[in-house]
């Protein structure tokens, strides 16, 4: 085996496979182990809103933000550990009033085999690699290694609005649940927002986890809108058109569908639950994770239909629906 010379080569043919591998790993055993951790994430998470409640009955705080940051330096004592604080509107810009941590080993069970490999000067020369240039990458690894939970994490979130903790928690009318490092980037995973008209949104308004309840919708159409996390219920679509749209991690619960036409329309993540269709067409739609993510290391999960009915269901072959699931669901042509 010829030994690696230069950094370049370090990276390119040494750490960036280890990684690649590595993120591999950590991915199936998220998938695994998905019920254990999404358990124990909830009972942490639940245990961090009833501090914040008790906070706010001592003092007069109002929440806008719930972040969950993963603290890179916590790895320095090898303990890894989330860290939750409650803003205000201010978020980052003004001080958490409430703080909870809790552990992240569950996301760390391949990190210090990773780290061996990574380092281990077997295959690089010593004189002309330095471990101290090795280290840093370490930091890219990490922030891949948080996005990849929170992209699991986004699904986790959605049960947080059962718990009695959430709702006695006094938010902001715009509220965010929020995860990525500390002081640094975040992704939203979980919003309680007002309702707006996805028919007639104002300029540059976000429409995404957006929340939309028992509305009925005839010869209209959803056009060029991004409505990621959006929850539609008791909601009615009559000769209605989506068209160009985001739906990926949309609800829907208990909907009607008539006529209705999907074109262009990206669904991975999207959950329908008790939902009737009826006469619809599917045109160039995707529920495929590949065709969706905006970053290669997004993870999304299938689309899923609950005890659904679905009669005369046309869908085109330009559509990739390889990967829907489909649970004690109805279908008639």
């Amino acid at each position: 085996m010829e030994l690696l010379q230069t950094f370049d080569e370090y990276l390119n043919l040494r750490y960036k496979p280890l990684e690649t591998e590595f993120m591999k790993k950590v991915g199936r055993n998220l998938s695994k182990e998905v019920s254990t951790i999404r358990k124990f994430c909830l009972e942490e998470w639940q245990k961090a809103l009833a501090y914040a409640c008790e906070i706010q009955q001592k003092e007069n705080k109002i929440c806008a933000y719930m972040s969950i940051s993963f603290l890179n330096t916590s790895l320095i004592d090898d303990k890894p550990t989330f860290q939750i604080d409650f803003y205000n509107e201010e978020w980052v810009y003004g001080e958490a009033w409430a703080r909870y941590r809790m552990s992240a080993d569950f996301l760390f069970k391949y990190w210090k085999d990773f780290k061996f490999d990574a380092l281990d000067d077997r295959f690089f020369i010593r004189s002309k690699i330095s471990k101290v240039e090795i280290k840093p990458l370490f930091w890219g690894t990490l922030d891949k290694l948080t996005f990849l939970f929170t992209c699991y994490a986004k699904y986790f979130a959605r049960r947080l609005v059962y718990y009695s903790e959430f709702d006695e928690l006094i938010k902001a009318e715009n509220f965010y649940v929020t995860c990525g490092t500390y002081l640094d980037w975040q992704n939203r995973i979980c919003a309680m927002l007002p309702e707006i008209d996805l028919l007639n949104p104002d300029a540059n308004e976000e429409t995404n986890f957006r929340p939309v309840k028992k509305k009925i919708y005839r010869h209209k159409k959803f056009s060029d809108l991004d409505l990621r996390g959006c929850q539609f219920v008791d909601c009615r679509f009559d000769n209605f058109t989506f068209e160009n749209l985001k739906l990926t991690d949309a609800i829907f619960l208990n909907c009607r569908f008539t006529s209705t036409k999907f074109v262009n329309v990206k669904m991975a993540g999207c959950d329908l639950f008790e939902c009737y269709f009826k006469n619809c067409t599917f045109e160039n739609c995707t529920s495929s994770p590949a065709d969706v993510a905006e970053d290669n290391d997004e993870y999304f999960a299938p689309m899923r239909m609950y005890h659904c009915f679905l009669l005369q269901i046309n869908i085109d072959e330009s559509c990739n629906f390889d990967e829907w699931i489909k649970i004690d669901c109805y279908e008639k042509e």
